[in-house]
């Protein structure tokens, strides 16, 4: 006669196996797309090609431009990792573009303003006969 003391578990076995194989393969699917950081490159892009950029930092939006388009093939082939950093990249990108024009623009405005200034000088002089 045998001893049979030994309790049998396969069924719980099996039942806990496959429980491992389902929380291991939804940890290994696929991550949500990066919504935000694609949202917010969009929006710098939006807000670069708004201020004029392609005046000033042309080069720069073209590769904001691109980076974005990339990223969103990104997501398409599901490689969600990829398209967040191009989307990071792309927002950067943007906002150096952005950046670039502002300080453009500003320097532009200052040289107006010593123009301004000199042209005032000059009359100032003209008008009090040279003493200021």
């Amino acid at each position: 006669m045998k001893n049979n003391s030994i309790p049998r578990f396969s069924g719980s076995f099996a039942a806990l196996g496959a429980a491992a194989v389902l929380t291991l393969s939804a940890c290994a699917s696929t991550p949500p797309p990066p919504t935000d950081a694609l949202n917010a490159a969009e929006r710098a892009v939006g807000i670069a090609q708004e201020t004029g950029v392609s005046d000033y930092a042309s080069p720069e939006l073209k590769s904001a431009r691109e980076k974005l388009v990339q990223a969103r093939e990104a997501v398409a082939r599901e490689d969600m990792a990829g398209a967040a950093v191009l989307a990071e990249q792309a927002r950067l990108d943007a906002e150096l573009a952005a950046a670039k024009t502002a300080a453009a623009k500003a320097k532009a405005v200052n040289q107006e303003i010593i123009k301004s200034n000199e042209t005032l000088r000059q009359e100032l002089n003209r008008n009090t006969g040279g003493n200021p």
